[in-house]
């Protein structure tokens, strides 16, 4: 470990040694806290809206199935089957159990849970099981790729789920640094439970190392650029063979260099097709960058394509993203896409470019109306306003004028009003007719 901090001390320019030593073993070295139930969204709160009430028996589990794509390389622990920190040239591909609360917890507990204000007491989360089905090769696959019996089943397991679905469409997560398998395939499944299990949700977990030393000093930002190749070609392939209506693409912090540089590179792969044929190809929905760390000049390269691609761009934007001011401060390079000091250079080539499907929602207007900021680095999950409006965003792909988002006097740029728990709520009787 100190090895690691004398090499990194140099570049941490503003902090005297003792106080660097500091911030790094608090950051990288704390023991990761046990995973438990992201707080309810405010939409749900006092069962207003109930996202359950149309699930069949069958369905009424305090378990939930996702499935994974990682180029984590595989080992076993115990006996049992998990992913490590080792980057692969291949994709592994499977299905994963997770399950939410204690073995004895029932599902009606789940569901109280779920909607309440308060939990009563943290639900804890573990991979339950994990089942490999196949791998893939990473690199450039192509929609003519053919695949292997087994590569055949995985898909076709994907369009037998999606069949039975309310909402038929994908969700792939692809989450920051910091984590691990479980960590990724969880929060997949957290965010399926809250949108009503009604779509098919795909983890796609980079191998990220578990503390923050790996991405100061570059090796997990090397990392997350290397996973593009394999998110573009799980893209590819979920296009190609599978039913889905829409693959909508969520990403978080790191998340967001893999993603915006995979789907920059998918539009340079389909450069020949006009955009409304390679939206009907490749079926992109809704591309979130949530709290994304990205220098600004190198996502505003990317932003173009992006949207041509994509039927929806969302980028979400703090005043108070302690993670994303630490990044900007001890790693270089400009602005990070998520930090408000990114806002109007953003705003500026949005608007020069007349990308009318990219929004931004700044979730620190109004905070003064509103009583309290919306900050930290884990908003858009943890707290119940923003994740009300991702979640809503996954199940729906409606614009922010639908989504009970309130519009600013600048363009393309939206916030959370005062009144947006009600908003939210109406939005959803109007736009779900009252049926999750």
């Amino acid at each position: 470990m100190m090895t690691i901090i004398s090499r990194l001390l140099p570049n941490v320019r503003s902090l005297n040694s003792g106080l660097a030593v500091l911030f790094l073993l608090v950051s990288g070295c704390a023991a990761p806290p046990p995973l438990t139930l992201m707080p309810t969204p405010v939409i749900y709160y006092g069962s207003q809206v109930d996202p359950f009430k149309h699930l069949k028996p069958a369905q009424k589990k305090t378990t939930e199935q996702v499935y994974y794509a990682t180029n984590r390389a595989s080992l076993r622990r115990d006996g049992i089957l998990t992913y490590g920190n080792t980057l692969e040239s291949k994709i592994h591909l499977g299905k994963a159990t997770v399950r939410m609360g204690a073995p004895d917890t029932h599902w009606e507990d789940l569901r109280k849970a779920s909607l309440s204000q308060n939990q009563s007491e943290p639900i804890p989360i573990i991979i339950e099981q994990i089942n490999e089905q196949t791998v893939l090769p990473e690199d450039d696959l192509t929609a003519h790729y053919k695949l292997t019996p087994e590569q055949i089943a995985f898909f076709d397991s994907i369009n037998a789920d999606l069949a039975e679905a309310n909402d038929k469409e994908l969700m792939v997560y692809v989450h920051g640094t910091k984590v691990d398998f479980a960590n990724s395939t969880i929060l997949t499944a957290e965010i399926d439970h809250f949108a009503g299990r009604d779509f098919v949700s795909v983890a796609f977990a980079w191998p990220s190392h578990q503390n923050i030393f790996h991405y100061l000093i570059g090796t997990d930002v090397r990392r997350a650029q290397e996973s593009s190749s394999a998110l573009k070609s799980l893209l590819v392939l979920l296009s190609e063979h599978t039913s889905a209506e829409q693959i909508n693409v969520l990403s978080y912090s790191a998340g967001a260099r893999v993603t915006s540089k995979a789907l920059f590179e998918l539009r340079q792969l389909y450069g020949m097709l006009e955009q409304a044929e390679l939206k009907e190809e490749l079926r992109i929905g809704s591309v979130v960058f949530a709290a994304a760390d990205v220098e600004l000049d190198v996502f505003l390269q990317r932003i173009v394509p992006i949207s041509e691609i994509a039927q929806q761009v969302v980028i979400t934007v703090s005043d108070d993203d302690n993670a994303l001011l630490a990044a900007y401060k001890f790693m270089g390079g400009s602005d990070r896409v998520g930090s408000s000091e990114a806002e109007d250079a953003e705003e500026t080539y949005i608007v020069e470019k007349e990308l009318s499907n990219v929004e931004i929602i700044d979730v620190s207007i109004g905070q003064k109306i509103r009583g309290f900021d919306i900050v930290g680095h884990h908003y858009w999950y943890r707290h119940p306003w923003m994740s009300s409006d991702i979640i809503f965003l996954m199940r729906t792909d409606l614009p922010p004028s639908r989504r009970g988002l309130s519009a600013t006097e600048r363009e393309g740029i939206w916030y959370l009003s005062p009144d947006y728990p009600e908003k939210i709520r109406l939005s959803a009787e109007i736009e779900l007719k009252g049926h999750w």
